[in-house]
């Protein structure tokens, strides 16, 4: 009988002894939760095609984000006013949706789809070895799955009538399909002119740069406009194509970053792009034995019109487009990308950190310059013993209209997260009822434990 208690001790007991830590977030954690992508049993969009890639706040106050996934995608929104998340179908065919949710006129929906950027790579082993062997043959796999691609569609959805309709899982979104712009490509990032009558994207592998106008419905392809194909990551098995686009309100350019992790400038009516003086920082291929450069993540612009950036190496920066200068400010976090990026209604611009294979971490920079980045910590919510979860990533944000923070989860069965803003971290800066780190090891004796 001992024997069988210490069997189901050992088996049931001992080993979440062994487990992780919990570890909570640097703030009142009742400030944080998240909301389930539709109803158990009923409407709950399936763990593999749940990955949150796109997030946009709406006009008419909801939030609408789309999914990515092994077999397919799928639109929803946030209803505030019953605080809960409803599914919204299936977004066509498509498998991917990356940083391309707009909001055009009269509130219609734009979605730039492709495949999934998550789905595993397979990689060749045995190639040729000559001058750049390593490159060409890794951006031969990247085109792989595009082989046979028809290319990403560019679809328009109308919250009006779609929002009414109550969804399965099997039912598809109600949507006008405006074509595909670039055969055979994802529709990578894409931005909108002031008018709103213009949207220009990028592409994913070849970095096409492309217009679509909406009032003609044609679409002006320039072509490939990075000079290299290179994979300075951190995503080594994506190829490094900038994933976002800004469009100036004054003077209708629109801009994004290329070769060198310069800035380039399209001028409306021009053939193709052009370098600018400005460059992201980040690691440049001066210093190592491989081309790599930073791409841009994401741009920002606040109520006074500064418009900021952030680097796929971490960094944000504040660009002066009429003096073609760039500041940097530094980084929130060391390892490297800036996943996601908004900017508050509190003065505060709120981001995402981490690689693909990191935890990411969300903080706060304070516009006014007084207190800079502040480390809000990780994403975890405990409502124990109803619900609890600790997620590690993420790849979209958007500000409610009251301020909250909602972020997409990009893991499979990925939840819609929100912090609410107001207060700041705990004093010193960490949760004090987190978990003890000793820091003190057998072979240095002399380091003193330091509770984290």
């Amino acid at each position: 009988m001992k024997a069988s208690l210490f069997i189901l001790f050992f088996t049931f007991g001992y080993f979440p002894l062994m487990g992780q830590q919990y570890v909570n977030p640097h703030f009142n954690t009742y400030r944080m939760d998240y909301r389930d992508l539709g109803y158990p049993n009923q409407n709950l969009i399936p763990a593999d095609n749940a990955k949150i890639t796109a997030l946009i706040s709406h006009s008419n106050g909801m939030i609408y984000g789309a999914t990515s996934g092994r077999t397919q995608s799928y639109l929803f929104f946030f209803n505030r006013f019953i605080n809960k998340v409803r599914p919204l179908g299936q977004i066509g065919q498509a498998k991917g949706i990356y940083h391309t949710l707009l909001e055009g006129k009269n509130g219609l929906i734009y979605i730039g789809t492709g495949l999934n950027m998550f789905a595993p790579l397979k990689l060749t082993k045995d190639f040729p070895v000559y001058y750049e062997a390593i490159e060409k043959q890794l951006f031969k796999d990247i085109c792989r799955p595009y082989k046979n691609y028809k290319g990403g569609h560019l679809y328009v959805y109308d919250p009006q009538t779609g929002d009414k309709i109550r969804y399965r899982n099997d039912i598809k979104t109600p949507l006008k399909d405006l074509g595909i712009p670039v055969p055979g490509q994802s529709i990578y990032a894409m931005a909108m002119n002031k008018e709103k009558t213009k949207i220009y994207g990028i592409t994913y592998p070849y970095a096409h740069f492309f217009i679509y106008d909406l009032n003609t419905n044609i679409v002006k392809d320039l072509g490939e406009f990075l000079e290299k194909r290179i994979f300075a990551g951190p995503e080594r098995t994506w190829r490094s194509v900038p994933r976002a686009i800004y469009c100036d309100p004054q003077s209708g350019f629109v801009y994004t970053s290329g070769n060198n992790g310069m800035l380039f400038r399209y001028k409306p009516g021009s053939s193709k792009l052009e370098r600018t003086k400005m460059r992201l920082p980040g690691d440049l291929w001066e210093g190592t034995s491989s081309w790599v450069y930073p791409v841009v993540e994401a741009f920002e612009e606040d109520s006074s019109g500064n418009v900021y950036a952030s680097s796929s190496d971490g960094f944000i920066v504040k660009l002066d487009i009429q003096n073609e200068d760039v500041y940097n400010l530094g980084k929130p976090r060391q390892i490297r990308r800036i996943r996601a990026m908004k900017i508050g209604k509190d003065q505060k611009m709120y981001i995402i950190s981490g690689e693909l294979e990191r935890s990411c971490k969300l903080h706060s920079y304070d516009l006014t310059g007084k207190k800079g980045f502040r480390e809000l910590g990780n994403f975890a919510v405990d409502r124990s013993p109803y619900y609890a979860k600790r997620a590690y990533q993420f790849d979209a944000m958007a500000i409610g209209e009251d301020g909250t923070v909602f972020c997409g989860e990009s893991d499979r069965r990925g939840k819609l997260f929100y912090y609410i803003p107001g207060a700041d971290v705990f004093k010193g800066g960490y949760n004090p009822y987190n978990p003890t780190v000793t820091r003190m090891k057998k072979d240095a004796p002399s380091l003193i434990p330091e509770a984290l």
